[in-house]
């Protein structure tokens, strides 16, 4: 049988920059607070999981959410395209991880402690995910299992959730929750409104990280979303015309992006260089969560091309930040949210206190 001290379980390779760079930053900083410790990720995928991005022929035709174009790059067969596909899984090898456990050699490992996140690792609703035991840490053997920032992504509060998730919740020692709707989730089933905590990102200091790659363009406006609307696009494209820099588009979903300067695509990036067109932008332009937890993490001035369904992720952490009214109230004012006063002092003050909150929670559940 194999032991191991702490393990992780989150979604494994899996080709997502968001998704990498929190399951990277968790392991780090478990790591630090366990350093005597041998902390892995748990090498866990399920098998339909997996498939759903790497099987294309399989799974081509029944991509509603994502954007095929993106798909057909993976079907030119040269030795280019074969190497970019194993990008991520390559990636995902530089984290410390057990060897690959299934629910069909699960028995065979031990784990005296099992996190169980971040990111949306209980929507059960999402049926790619083939309701994963594993992802509630349902057979694992294993002596005390906690969650870290885990989120129930889609699932309504009033939801009436599967009975193996209503038991692995009250199974769970420490649980903690990436979002609010988490929180009312855990408390209708097991009585305790657990904590809300901050995605692994905010943890580890990615100013420092020594694995973060410098591109070789300076001075530029970096882009990373997709359906930016027309004049968002017309104003940024103005802004960067009259200050006389380049617009970089890193691909997200296969956009549009024939209005920028230089298009990079997915497979051309590994996730640290990824990261690192974010630290060394001027300025960034942004429509996603991780577009603006980056923007957030190096003190970048930025523009937030406005989505409800983003907002709803982060409406409550920009009004602590007092960044909320900026974007909430002209998606399309580029020049103005480029020309704000970003008070990092303050902003850095918020993010701290509660960095070392979620900190406080992790020593705690490590500790006990």
């Amino acid at each position: 049988m194999m032991k191991y001290d702490i393990g992780i379980l989150t979604f494994w390779n899996v080709p997502n920059f968001g998704t990498y760079a929190q399951a990277y930053a968790l392991q780090r900083v478990l790591q630090e607070l366990n350093n005597e410790k041998d902390v892995r990720q748990i090498a866990h995928l399920d098998r339909k999981h997996f498939n759903f991005y790497y099987d294309k022929k399989r799974y081509y035709k029944k991509f509603p959410v994502w954007k095929k174009s993106f798909w057909k790059s993976f079907f030119i067969k040269d030795n280019s395209s074969v190497s970019k596909e194993k990008e991520f899984i390559n990636a995902y090898a530089l984290i410390p991880h057990t060897e690959n456990i299934s629910v069909d050699n699960l028995k065979d490992f031990k784990f005296d402690k099992v996190f169980l996140g971040s990111d949306i690792v209980w929507d059960y609703s999402i049926k790619v995910f083939n309701n994963d035991p594993l992802l509630f840490g349902q057979g694992f053997n294993v002596g005390e299992l906690n969650a870290y920032a885990a989120s129930f992504g889609t699932v309504p509060v009033d939801a009436k959730v599967p009975d193996y998730v209503n038991c692995a919740l009250k199974k769970m020692k420490y649980i903690s929750v990436r979002d609010e709707r988490s929180a009312e989730i855990v408390e209708n089933v097991t009585g305790i409104k657990p904590p809300i905590v901050l995605d692994p990102t905010w943890l580890w200091d990615f100013n420092k990280d020594e694995n973060i790659i410098k591109p070789i363009e300076k001075d530029y406006i970096l882009v990373y979303g997709q359906d930016f609307t027309p004049v968002f696009i017309e104003n940024l494209r103005k802004y960067a015309n009259e200050s006389n820099k380049k617009i970089i588009a890193l691909d997200c979903n296969e956009d549009h992006y024939d209005w920028c300067d230089k298009m990079i695509g997915q497979t051309e990036l590994s996730p640290f260089q990824w990261i690192g067109y974010f630290k060394h932008a001027t300025l960034i332009a942004t429509s996603t969560f991780h577009g603006i937890t980056f923007s957030l993490l190096f003190n970048k001035k930025f523009a937030f091309c406005k989505t409800e369904f983003i907002m709803a992720k982060i409406d409550e952490f920009l009004r602590e930040l007092k960044l909320f009214e900026l974007f909430d109230t002209n998606q399309d004012d580029v020049v103005g949210m480029f020309n704000h006063d970003f008070n990092y002092g303050y902003i850095n003050k918020i993010i701290e206190g509660k960095r070392n909150a979620s900190l406080d929670f992790l020593r705690k559940a490590c500790n006990d």
